[in-house]
């Protein structure tokens, strides 16, 4: 967990509040806490201490590494500086409140010390502590954390993610398959449990995407980010493995996609040559089937004019044949006699078959009877 450090706008009467005011005391011109403390300020430098080698060489000079002034155990070292004396000591995050910070901020704002308020004070601190713990931290792990990170932030992409499936982009002979996936952003079970499924490590570190990164919250990243790289590093030849395999089955899909691509692409070619060539080949023979169909026409023509004939023929030999019972059916409709010469095909044809009902018995309907008059005023306008 992120160690909370709060400011104090004075040290308590606790045990450790006690040393540490004497020993202000002891290192001050002033004679008294009250006084001392206004002679003491941060310089900015902090220290977090996880094994012993790393120390830096301000912290080995005060002779209490792992210590506070006071006496009590700590993990970081914040410096501070007698403005007066010169001395530079190491205090813990539990002593490194407002009255060691507030000195700073007058000479930044030239601000008086009563213009001073809390809020001032936590701004300054939120922001510069932060800054203190991010340099440490980097100063102590920047090199490895960096080479880690490095190393695994592509594997990352691939191993620790959700919705992961197989899907295409690109087409054609350019088409290929590609392992599509979400990046994790909440871990899955518990930390060295078995089926611990951590969070991406690059989200949580430096994702444009996710406004809480860590780079830009802490400038460094918190323990459990940490963790997680490290096991992920020791384990990333595992995952590599995964990662390959993955690739090998992506290769052989979109070998076999292009596959079949090219051979649809050759069945498209070869069906656009077929039709290329019987547009040639129907352009070549359009002479020819113009002038088949223009013979074609001519003897219909014919046969057409030969059946007009007959036709004339047949009917002309109905009127000309001598028929009782069209004679007193002429005579009982009151149809005069007609001209045959003055009559067209069409109306002779019509004439015959009007004729061949009645020989055979059959009425006449209001249709033909009309026709019989047409055809009579015609061939007799006198009449």
């Amino acid at each position: 967990m992120e160690e909370i450090i709060e400011a104090k706008r004075s040290l308590g009467n606790g045990r450790w509040d006690k040393i540490l005011k004497r020993k202000m005391v002891e290192l001050s011109f002033a004679d008294n806490y009250e006084e001392a403390k206004d002679e003491w300020e941060t310089t900015g430098k902090v220290y977090k201490h996880t094994h012993y080698g790393q120390q830096p060489d301000w912290v080995e000079e005060t002779g209490h590494l792992g210590y506070c002034l006071c006496g009590r155990n700590i993990a970081y070292h914040f410096q501070v500086e007698n403005t007066v004396t010169g001395v530079k000591e190491v205090v813990g995050s539990d002593h490194i409140g407002s009255y060691l910070i507030i000195r700073q901020i007058m000479k930044n704002t030239n601000l008086r010390q009563e213009d001073i308020t809390d809020a001032m004070v936590e701004d300054w601190l939120k922001t510069r502590i932060q800054t203190m713990k991010s340099d440490a931290w980097w100063e102590e792990n920047g090199e490895h954390f960096n080479e880690m990170f490095e190393a695994i932030q592509q594997l990352d992409a691939r191993i620790n993610v959700k919705d992961k499936h197989y899907t295409t982009r690109g087409g054609g002979l350019s088409v290929e398959y590609y392992m599509h996936s979400n990046l994790m952003t909440r871990a899955k079970g518990k930390f060295g449990d078995y089926g611990y499924q951590m969070a991406s490590i690059v989200w949580r570190w430096n994702h444009a995407d996710n406004p809480k990164n860590q780079v830009t919250k802490y400038g460094y990243p918190n323990d459990r980010l940490w963790a997680d790289l490290n096991l992920f590093y020791a384990l990333r030849h595992v995952h590599q493995a995964t990662v390959d395999k993955e690739d090998e089955q992506l290769a052989k899909y979109t070998e076999r996609l292009v596959e079949q691509n090219r051979f649809k692409a050759k069945q498209a070619e070869e069906y656009r040559e077929k039709r290329r060539l019987q547009n040639l080949a129907w352009e070549a023979g359009r002479e020819e089937r113009e002038r088949l169909a223009e013979q074609a026409r001519i003897e219909e023509e014919k046969q057409r004019r030969i059946r007009a004939i007959k036709k004339r023929k047949q009917a002309l030999a109905i009127l000309e044949r001598a028929d009782e019972t069209f004679e007193e059916m002429k005579d009982y409709y009151g149809f005069p006699d007609y001209d045959i010469n003055k009559l067209q095909s069409h109306e002779i044809t019509s004439l015959a078959t009007i004729k061949d009902m009645l020989a055979l018995g059959h009425a006449l309907e209001q249709s033909h009877l009309t026709a019989l008059r047409r055809i009579f005023n015609k061939s007799n306008p006198a009449g």
